[in-house]
């Protein structure tokens, strides 16, 4: 299953970069044959694994996070081999931090200049985020044949939230359902920012990095490259939309309004991104005029929220109490069943009500009280999950934190690149804000970056597993079972 899975992720990986050598034709660029042999390269790779591999009966809950976990790690060392090939990175770790931060959609970049690179090899920094931001899993499952529960797994695996949802009682079709949204509002949003001035080359390129929340732009400047309040106001709706549930957005689209109506949670977002809004409108000490800073505010929350990440504004001149809601929101994410990072709404309100009910048994130590979202009761087994998420990702931020300032960063710098690429948001404070990048910092710090934007992006468990699967007795058994 594991080299199944691993050859059609290449097999789609290829085929992205096989598009970009399109675009690079069209545009008369110089890196026409380096993209085309590239993407050749790892079709070819990708469709023998696929061909010459078939999915078991039996999938095991252990093989599905080493197959989830394998098939980003190969996602990411691919993704590498277009800026190698084309020289656009001079060096392998630099490769695959862009190419990690792509495929996570963190949108945390070390290319200097981003402009000075072809038509083509932007496009496929936008496209591998196109292709984490549903997942490449949900798209396998989408293709793949019924597997069981064993497809339901691989989509729980990947999908962020503590739960996967079925959209129809076939998993299959819950898959294809997702990524036809997906994709659809990828092209609706491309044809509304080119209906406001962009090009079709631009349009499409922010369009990829705006519905996955990835961030990644042709340009140096970001979205503020067009100058243009509106394409700004159109990038604040399609961030937030982006950050909330694709499933509610899904059966809203069906004529179901009960979801949208009864989410707890999606009135925590929306609260949670007025409320900063608001905030840091009064707070910035920009300036600006009054249109302008609501208008940076919403931009910046939505991009920080959502964890897309595109800049139209240098938030680390704004005020401290505005950097310091900022630098709160950053590991905060969207809604459970978006495409943005962090930790998520839900989880926020299941941490909430779990404190509640403990705090309640200081005085009834014999109380007996589920822990809630909204009108839905966690069981034990959900709840304690979400709890030991909440640690893993709390120590996660921590060990993120002291590594990345052992290597000599100051500590501004170290806790928001922390904060924001786990939260794979991108741009953070400091030596990486909205103006910098990640080449300011050391090469061990961009290492542990790409430990955790892959942390965030696969929400820890998936691949701590994978490293228990890696024991050489489970290996091992692995292996005779794989055989047998």
């Amino acid at each position: 299953m594991v080299l199944h899975v691993v050859g059609i992720t290449l097999g789609v990986c290829g085929a992205g970069v096989l598009v970009s050598a399109l675009v690079e034709t069209i545009d008369g660029g110089p890196d026409v044959v380096a993209l085309l042999a590239s993407g050749a390269a790892i079709t070819i790779v990708g469709t023998a694994l696929w061909q010459g591999t078939k999915i078991p009966d039996n999938i095991a809950l252990l093989d599905v996070f080493v197959t989830v976990t394998a098939a980003w790690v190969s996602m990411a060392l691919a993704g590498a081999i277009p800026y190698i090939a084309t020289g656009s990175l001079s060096s392998v770790d630099l490769a695959m931090f862009e190419s990690v931060s792509g495929f996570t959609t963190t949108g945390a970049t070390v290319m200097r200049p981003i402009e000075g690179n072809s038509a083509g090899i932007l496009f496929w920094r936008s496209i591998t985020q196109l292709l984490g931001g549903m997942g490449v899993i949900v798209l396998v499952v989408a293709v793949l044949p019924t597997v069981g529960s064993g497809g339901m797994n691989l989509l729980e695996a990947e999908a962020p939230g503590p739960t996967g949802e079925r959209l129809t009682p076939r998993v299959r079709h819950t898959a294809r359902n997702l990524w036809v949204l997906y994709l659809g509002f990828t092209l609706v949003l491309a044809i509304a920012y080119i209906a406001a001035g962009m090009s079709i080359y631009d349009g499409f390129a922010h369009s990829f990095t705006t519905v996955s929340t990835g961030g990644f732009s042709p340009y140096n400047a970001s979205l503020g490259h067009f100058d243009s309040a509106l394409i700004e106001w159109i990038a604040i709706v399609a961030m937030f939309l982006a950050g909330g549930s694709f499933a509610i957005w899904y059966r809203l689209l069906r004529g179901d309004t009960g979801p949208l109506l009864r989410s707890v949670e999606l009135r925590l977002y929306v609260t949670l991104v007025l409320g900063a809004i608001v905030v840091v409108a009064l707070t910035n000490d920009a300036g600006t005029t009054g249109h302008e800073r609501i208008r940076d505010a919403a931009f910046t929350v939505n991009a920080i929220v959502s964890t897309t990440g595109f800049g139209t504004a240098d938030f680390g001149a704004w005020s401290d109490a505005s950097q310091a809601v900022i630098l709160l929101l950053m590991p905060l994410g969207g809604m459970a069943g978006s495409t943005s990072g962090g930790v998520k709404m839900v989880r926020l309100l299941a941490v909430a009500s779990y404190a509640h009910r403990e705090t309640l048994r200081q005085l009834h130590p014999r109380l007996i009280r589920p822990v809630r979202i909204g009108g839905s009761v966690l069981d034990d087994g959900t709840a304690n999950k979400i709890m030991a998420f909440m640690v893993l990702a709390l120590a996660t931020f921590g060990a993120g934190t002291i590594i990345i300032a052992m290597t000599g960063v100051d500590l501004v710098t170290a806790v928001s690149a922390s904060a924001t690429l786990y939260g794979n948001v991108g741009p953070g404070l400091g030596e990486v804000g909205p103006t910098n990048d990640f080449l300011n910092l050391p090469g061990l710090a961009r290492f542990v970056g790409m430990g955790s934007m892959m942390l965030g992006r696969l929400e820890i468990y998936p691949l701590l597993l994978a490293l228990v699967a890696l024991q050489p007795r489970r290996v091992k058994a692995f292996v005779i079972r794989q055989r047998t």
